[in-house]
């Protein structure tokens, strides 16, 4: 009796330390399919483009613009975080081109004002919801006013 009970002791424990380790993330990644119909302003701001995508943001309505570039079996994404004064995010997921290579994709989001939108273009099997290690551009930042 002794030796189960000390065993359910260290089994807790061992489940709660590696509970305890693991980060927490406070938001969750929103998963969304770009469109065909174009934002109205037609502004945008492009991030370095990759060989295979290319994304963009426009502040004015949120939107999220995906070109696919290149005929490689996989999909465009823009990746983006929404970022409060202190860097710590808000919001934060990936936009996708699932249309093949030539396409250019619309996604209007709803972000709140004056925050920090990052955003970077990449590559990933929009099957699986898998950006391609290594796949994305330099992320760009602007204020969304």
């Amino acid at each position: 009796m002794k030796k189960s009970r000390i065993a359910t002791l260290v089994l807790a424990a061992g489940a709660f330390t590696a509970l305890a380790t693991v980060p927490a993330q406070a938001w969750t990644t929103e998963q969304d399919l770009a469109g065909t119909t174009p934002n109205p302003s037609g502004v945008s701001d492009w991030a370095p483009g990759t060989s295979g995508a290319r994304a963009c943001f426009d502040m004015y309505g949120d939107w999220f613009i995906v070109r696919d570039k290149t005929k490689d079996g996989y999909s465009a994404v823009a990746l983006w975080r929404l970022k409060d004064a202190n860097g710590s995010v808000m919001r934060g997921g990936n936009v996708w081109n699932k249309d093949g290579a030539g396409t250019l994709r619309w996604k209007n989001k709803d972000l709140a004002e004056e925050y920090y939108v990052d955003w970077a273009a990449c590559v990933g099997d929009w099957a699986t919801k898998e950006i391609l290690e290594g796949s994305c551009g330099p992320m760009r930042r602007i204020i969304n006013n």
